[in-house]
């Protein structure tokens, strides 16, 4: 017979009781807002949010860029100038980052 202390009932009680706080947590807001009707201001930015969230992640990319020393920015700015173009002719945002990406990797190996 295989006998249990009372830490690993205290541990077994602990992961079963974070596991239904996460599902409630997961749950809930389902629950609650099943009838929401969204305001048109929401929707704009639900639809938008993609584009927002890589804006600000170029802004904070670019941030530190010391244009006053070589190779004064062109690294960087080849990369984003080729993220745009291939984003404008394939429509594809997995594609055109890791393309960027790959240039960008390039560039500084060789800059």
């Amino acid at each position: 017979m295989i006998s249990v202390s009372s830490s690993e009932w205290a541990i077994f009680a602990a992961v079963l009781l974070s596991a239904f706080a996460t599902f409630l947590t997961r749950a809930a807001p389902f629950y609650v807002i099943k009838n929401y009707k969204p305001r048109p201001w929401l929707t704009a930015v639900e639809r938008h949010m993609g584009l927002m969230i890589m804006v600000v992640l170029v802004c904070y990319g670019l941030k530190d860029i010391k244009f006053d020393v070589y190779p004064y920015g062109l690294n960087e700015a080849v990369a984003v100038f080729s993220a745009v173009l291939i984003h404008l002719k394939f429509k594809n945002t997995l594609l055109s980052i890791a393309a960027s990406t790959a240039i960008y990797m390039t560039l500084i190996r060789i800059i």
